[in-house]
């Protein structure tokens, strides 16, 4: 939670997450405002590759 850039990806993503804990939403909407929020954030880190 120690973002230095709450833009609106990040207060969509923690909504989503929330509605997640409650049941309301499933887990892959809250995984997806979360890398929506990095990308705002500018810390979105390369996917990584498997050998």
């Amino acid at each position: 939670m120690k973002w230095t850039k709450r833009g609106p990806w990040w207060d969509l993503a923690v909504r989503v997450c929330m509605a997640v804990i409650f049941d309301e939403m499933e887990a892959e909407e809250a995984r997806k405002a979360f890398l929506a929020a990095a990308k705002e954030e500018g810390t979105l880190l390369p996917p990584m590759t498997t050998s």
